[in-house]
Parts: C-alpha cells; sequence; structure tokens
C-alpha cells in the first residue's frame, strides 16, 4: 500500500513543479495599458540551432506613451488587439 502512495505523492508533486515552471516565464510584466499591437518572429541564434518564437506585446498607457515588450505564448494568445493589459493575462 505504501508504494502506490508513494508514486502518488511522486506524480504530484511532478505536477506542481511543471506547473510552476510554466508560470514562471522568464518575462517581466510590462506596463499596463491597451494592447495595440501583437507581434510574434521565429527567432535563431547564428549557428541556427537555437531557434524559438519570440512573441511582443506593445501597449498605450493612458498618457498615450506607447510600450513594446516581450510576453509568453500564453499571455500573447490570452491578450487580443484593444483588450485591457495585463488583466487579459487572466482570461
Amino acid at each position: 500500500m505504501r508504494r502506490p502512495l508513494a508514486a502518488l505523492g511522486a506524480a504530484l508533486a511532478t505536477v506542481v513543479l511543471l506547473l510552476t515552471a510554466s508560470c514562471a516565464s522568464g518575462h517581466d510584466q510590462g506596463p499596463a495599458g491597451q494592447v495595440v499591437a501583437k507581434e510574434s518572429e521565429y527567432e535563431c541564434k547564428r549557428n541556427g540551432r537555437s531557434c524559438r518564437w519570440e512573441y511582443e506585446l506593445t501597449t498605450r498607457d493612458p498618457d498615450g506613451q506607447e510600450h513594446e515588450f516581450e510576453v509568453s505564448s500564453d499571455a500573447y494568445d490570452k491578450c487580443r488587439h484593444g483588450s485591457a493589459y495585463p488583466a487579459c493575462t487572466n482570461r
């Protein structure tokens, strides 16, 4: 009986770790504002072996200034043009 419980505990710990890692995308939260532009780009290093997608949002703050910053793919997908950032990331 102890083995199945140990396996279940290990599986739950793994899931929690993966969920924590996925939330910590390594991107700082950008400035709040209305999403006015979105851009995605497939970027490769010089050697061509290390490639990844890069996602950017542009927001406009209440003063009219625009701010472009990198976001996770999840935030990029959730935040539509015209939505309020960062509230849109909680959909």
